[in-house]
């Protein structure tokens, strides 16, 4: 009989996933026949979404739209700032990646926080965006860079990039989780695409000066604008949470428990059949045998006890079957927080590492594209802010593409190609006259100061 193949990829892999299991159960290829079902439409699994989770799930996405516009809106002006600040532009390298670094501390305790409620931790991340933005804008009128590094660092720690992930988690039905993923990362590139848009604009704006309670006289121009607007918009999300945010039903969440205790009652029911279709026969000859290698060892264990007069060797002896009979009523152990490291498997290790340097790449570029492009070319404010638009706005039709792609080829395929278009972009820009001495004395720092 002809065995019909199976494309592996696509939107009908689980039902291609359940006719193998029947065959597995059955034995039988007629299964492969079968005309694959038809999933519902996107409008039937909206249903399957709470209407009290609709504004919570949107109060994420927008969080996480605000945080990476707040990462990427000062990276145009950030050697211009750092320069005006009476240090090396070359600081502004760690003026961009002081929030990435800091937020890896903080993601922990939010991660812990969002396991009893959603809107305190939301409202002090808010609140850290604010002091952080106020900080880094107001470092201008002190001259100080430690006052800016701090403001950064506190931006960091308000990261809520943990929080938006468990609510999207915990929220979301399993029906809309690839949708509702889909939507963050949206979100993601639009933020990053949008930052420094922003400071396009903010950079066209004649600077002015005006006061602020306990800080004084303050200047906006196109060095501290961006700090200034996004902690007007923070202070704008903190009252929107704070007056309107309801906690969601994490629907999603309770759904997982119901998958996984059926789960461990399907695979109860098929241990349950498969040890009464065991043979009988074999069965009685194990207990007979089991029988009498019992007797066997107490004749042997009692004249033993009987002849030397042992009352310990019958203590432990009668301690001993004791507790094998009372093993298997011991409550188990739980896991420990460092169990969930025997589930790293190689392809999910290899992942996390492509995703690490993935990162690495991506901020390495964002933050030497403001020093590079101003001493070597002597780019402005307005055209860095152009290039990482463009470089933002590229990330969300090549998103679209490998998600399409992904229905089609392997995933480890689509790592490689991806990976090869990184390097190729990344051996392009890597310009080899910076390894040789020209003897000049003049560096491109001093080009265009």
């Amino acid at each position: 009989q002809r065995r019909t193949p199976i494309k592996w990829r696509g939107d009908h892999l689980k039902e291609q996933i359940r006719i193998i299991g029947k065959w597995n159960e059955t034995k039988d290829f007629s299964h492969f026949s079968l005309p694959v079902k038809k999933g519902e439409s996107f409008r039937d699994k909206l249903k399957d979404l709470e209407p009290q989770n609709i504004f919570p799930l949107v109060v994420n996405v927008l969080a996480c739209f605000l945080f990476m516009m707040n990462n990427y809106i000062i990276a145009p002006s950030s050697a211009y700032y750092a320069e005006a600040l009476g240090c090396n532009d070359a600081l502004s390298g760690i003026m961009v990646g002081a929030a990435p670094l800091f937020a890896m501390s903080s993601s922990v305790v939010y991660s812990y926080w969002t396991n009893y409620n959603y809107k305190h931790p939301m409202l002090f991340a808010a609140t850290l965006q604010i002091i952080g933005n106020l900080l880094y804008a107001s470092a201008f009128s002190y001259k100080s860079i430690r006052m800016c590094l701090i403001g950064r660092a506190i931006t960091g720690l308000g990261a809520p990039r943990v929080i938006n992930r468990r609510c999207l988690a915990d929220v979301t039905p399993f029906s809309l989780r690839t949708t509702a993923s889909v939507v963050f990362g949206l979100a993601t590139a639009l933020g990053a695409a949008f930052g420094p848009g922003i400071s396009i604009v903010i950079d066209r704006i004649d600077e002015f000066q005006f006061k602020l309670p306990l800080l004084g006289d303050q200047f906006f121009n196109p060095m501290t604008g961006p700090g200034y607007f996004m902690c007007v918009n923070w202070i704008i999300y903190a009252a929107t949470i704070c007056f309107f945010f309801k906690e969601p039903k994490r629907t999603g969440l309770e759904e997982l428990k119901r998958r996984e205790t059926g789960q461990m009652d399907a695979d109860s029911k098929k241990e349950s059949l498969l040890d009464s279709v065991t043979s009988s026969s074999a069965s009685k000859q194990k207990i007979i045998l089991h029988d009498v290698e019992t007797k066997n060892s107490l004749s042997a264990d009692s004249s033993y006890c009987e002849e030397d007069g042992g009352s310990l060797a019958c203590d432990s002896l009668e301690f001993s079957a004791s507790h094998d009979e009372e093993i298997d009523d011991e409550p188990e152990e739980k896991e420990s927080c460092c169990s969930c490291f025997k589930h790293l498997t190689r392809p999910v290790l290899i992942c996390m590492t492509l995703v690490f340097f993935k990162r690495v790449a991506l901020e390495s570029i964002v933050g030497a594209s403001p020093i590079v492009t101003k001493n070597r070319y002597g780019w402005s404010i307005e055209d860095v802010g152009a290039l990482q638009v463009v470089n933002g706005l590229i990330i969300i039709p090549a998103c679209l593409v490998a998600g399409y792609l992904s229905t089609k080829y392997e995933d480890r395929l689509m790592a490689l190609c991806f990976l090869s278009v990184t390097l190729i972009g990344m051996v392009i820009m890597f310009d080899l006259s910076d390894l040789m001495n020209y003897h000049t004395g003049v560096t491109y720092n001093e080009c265009f100061m």
